[in-house]
This record gives C-alpha cells, structure tokens and sequence, in this order.
C-alpha cells in the first residue's frame, strides 16, 4: 500500500472535477456498494476534488478521473486536468450532450471519448467504467444468452444487439460461432469465460435438454445469472446466485408476449442493462471466492499456510523462503492478463524473491486454448496454475 500525504493508507484514487453532478451521490453509492461485494474495504478508494487535490493526491497510486462538464465560458480545474494528463490518469468526460462535447469539456479532453449521461439508468455503466479502469474488474465484458429458440429468439436479438451496443462481448449462438466450430465445446468455452449468463425463462424454457444443461453448467461454475422471466413463467430456478426480473405485458412493445416477433420496450431495455451492470460484480467476486477456497481447502489438505490478501491474491511461502503469490483468475487467461496481474504484483510492494501465478479454473475451456497458455507460461515470467492442480503443486513446493 502506498501511503497517502494525510498518513492514510489506500490502494486507488478517484478524482472528481469540474461541475457537480446530480448523479454523483448515487454514482459513489453505487460504486462503494460493487467495491463490497468485491470483498474489499471502502478505505480502498480514496475520493479526491479539485479543493483538497494538492493535499491528498499521489502519483504512485491508480488514479481515475471522472470530469463533469462544464460551461463553455467558466471551465473548471484545468491545470489538475494538465497533471493527470502528463500521469496517464484514465479519464473519462461526462457531458449532457455528446453532440456539444466540446462546449463542455476543456480543449485538453477533445480526443478523449466522452459519456453523456443524463439518468440514474446510465449511472452503472459508469461504475463499471471506474472499476475497470481500476483493475478492480476485468476489462473483458462478457454475457452469455441462453434461451429457448422458438419461443424467444427475437427478443435475444434485440438483447444480443443493445448489449453489443453497450460494451459488451455478447454470446448468442446464432451469431457467435463460426462455420467449421465444433458447437458444443464453443458453447461450453464461452460460457467459462462470462461475465454473467442472462437467461430467458419462457415457458418452455426448462423443458428443452440444451437450455437445461446450460443452466446446469452455470450453477456448475457459479457464473451468476440474471434471468428475464415471461409472463406465464414461474421463477423456478435453482442458482448460487440469481437475479430475477419478472416481465410484465407492459415490457413488451405490442403487448403479444407469446408472439415469435415480440420485442422489449425501450424503457425496459434500458433498466434490463442497468441491473445487468450491477450484478456483473457480484457474479465475478463469487467466481473468484470460489476459486480461492478450493485453493484454501488443498492447502488444509497438504498442511500448507496460505493468506488470503486484501487484493484477494493469496501468499505462500515455502521452505526456501521464496514467496509465491496466486492471483485468482476468472475465465480464460491471455496475454494482457498476464500483464495485469505482473502490473498488480508490483504495486503490492512484495519484495523480490517471488514467483507468480495466474490460479484458474481450466474446466470447460477448449484444448487449443490451454496449449496457448501453455506456450505463454513458457515465454512470460507469470505463470498459470489449474485450480485442480493445487493440491498436486503444494505437495510438490
């Protein structure tokens, strides 16, 4: 941890400029809540304004940057702006309207991507924006639709678009898996590397064998699940984690929910991707919780002391005193993880005589995949460790 000019120890800053915001109260609220749910302290984040900036921030630390637009005419806190800039601060410009971007932001933003928000349904996206670019989540963004084809394949679509549109990676079968693939193990690889799986329970749903071994797969991997209930569909559903949203006919645009041409309103496509950034967090905390109590448990076995750090990392020190950290790892590893987690070692401060280990679950993920980490694990200084072969390498270190 790095300590702070006020004798503070935290991990990571947010710095707030410009106007203030209605939304900003329930923009923080939010933020601290999925900051929780990740299974860290609130005194993680330090929150920094323009009025106390020269006292509390430090350069040593990840920083993100939210700007509230100004007016044209009193643009606010500029030089600030100038330092975060020349620190290679994320920082992401909020405006009322993109199309008058540059009547609300300083010059030194015109070639940076701006949000324009203006309703508490927006107000998630933004969260999970500061938690990326914190590294506090992944910056993968992953769903996976299950459904039932001829009962709701229209609406999957319709999802499958505005999630795209959105920032997500979104896996509809239909759309996602080339010609040549095999389709089951694609299906399963996919699935293992998700964010969350959203789940259109019609009333059919749980009568068709594929739609079913789905469900079981994500119960399997504890991937949290939001879940669209129909009308005449009961929640039925038994899941670690799942969040349910029951439809109503005034969701649907022409009110004929049982139609195969039915679509969702606008307004609820807009709550339905809200709750689907609010849950994201949740589902990833409990993939990775999951993984380091299966790691917990074969060092119980082979007697073994581990400690579960703040970040979640997990230290062990062996005989040779040489300390070996493990970084629980949701979904499929690639290079930019590595980097990621090389990147998070450093800041922790623990020393030099170490090695490190992407810790994750290979179960469901494709065999020319594996043979790829393989290959990294042979060039990259970090290395991936299968959760199943926990107990193996801690009898064996």
């Amino acid at each position: 941890m790095v300590e702070t000019k006020l004798g503070m120890n935290y991990k990571y800053q947010l710095v707030i400029l410009g106007l203030r915001h209605p939304l900003e109260p329930l923009l923080l609220s939010k933020l601290y809540k999925h900051i929780l749910e990740l299974g860290l302290s609130k005194r993680v984040l330090m929150e920094i304004h323009s009025s106390d900036f020269k006292k509390k921030y430090s350069n040593n630390l990840p920083t993100y940057c939210i700007y509230f637009g100004c007016n044209k005419n009193t643009m606010r806190d500029t030089n600030i702006l100038n330092k975060l800039v020349d620190d290679a601060a994320y920082i992401l410009p909020i405006v009322s309207d993109l199309n008058h971007y540059q009547d609300e932001v300083p010059s030194k933003l015109y070639s940076i991507n701006g949000y324009q928000l203006n309703t508490e349904n927006e107000v998630e996206r933004i969260v999970s924006y500061i938690l990326e670019g914190l590294s506090l989540l992944r910056l993968s963004r992953r769903l996976f639709i299950s459904y039932k084809r001829n009962e709701s394949s229209a609406i999957a679509v319709q999802l499958f678009e505005r999630l795209e549109k959105n920032g997500f990676d979104v896996f509809l079968d239909t759309h996602s898996i080339k010609p040549g693939e095999s389709f089951q193990d694609e299906l399963w690889h996919r699935m293992a590397d998700t964010d969350i799986v959203v789940l259109l329970n019609t009333q059919g749903f749980l009568k068709s064998h594929w739609t079913s071994q789905e469900l079981a797969k994500a119960n399997s991997m504890s991937i949290g699940i939001f879940q669209l209930i129909w009308p005449n569909s009961d929640n039925e559903l038994n899941a670690q984690l799942s969040i349910p949203y029951k439809l109503k006919k005034e969701n649907f645009g022409n009110k004929q929910y049982m139609k195969s041409k039915n679509y969702l309103t606008e307004k609820t496509m807009l709550e339905i991707v809200s709750q689907i950034e609010s849950i994201r967090a949740r589902s990833l905390a409990s993939r990775q919780d999951n993984i380091i109590k299966e790691f917990c448990s074969a060092a119980r076995k082979t007697r073994k002391k581990v400690y579960v750090q703040p970040e979640k990392m997990i230290v062990y020190t062996n005989k040779k005193n040489r300390k070996n950290i493990f970084i629980p790892t949701i979904g499929v590893p690639h290079a930019f993880t590595y980097n990621q987690s090389e990147e998070l070692v450093k800041r922790s401060k623990t020393g030099e005589n170490i090695s490190v280990y992407l810790l994750f679950d290979h179960r469901s993920i494709r065999e020319k995949w594996l043979e790829h980490l393989e290959w990294l694990d042979s060039h990259l200084p970090i290395k991936s460790l299968r959760i199943t072969e926990a107990e193996k390498w801690l009898r064996e270190n």
